[in-house]
């Protein structure tokens, strides 16, 4: 896995607060950073992916005006956890 640098501009106040929690939780403010960053990513890929999902959902019903009864969709909520044969 390829490694790179990137350098990131933070306020005084900021970076005393990284250095403050780096202690308490016994990490280097790097290591916060980085597990910051790989959180934020995680969070908005998913989004992304979502808003995706989403979308073809909408653009299926725009072509094909499908959709499910709220009747049917309440029953089958109902079934949840309840065995079925």
């Amino acid at each position: 896995m390829a490694i790179s640098t990137t350098s990131l501009r933070l306020s005084d106040e900021v970076q005393q607060r990284l250095e403050a929690l780096g202690k308490v939780q016994d990490r280097s403010p790097h290591y916060l950073m980085k597990k910051a960053v790989e959180q934020f990513l995680d969070a908005e890929e998913a989004l992304q992916a979502e808003r995706q999902m989403v979308m073809a959902r909408w653009e299926k019903f725009e072509l094909t005006g499908e959709t499910v009864d709220h009747a049917d969709v309440k029953d089958w909520a109902s079934s949840l956890g309840t065995k079925t044969v």
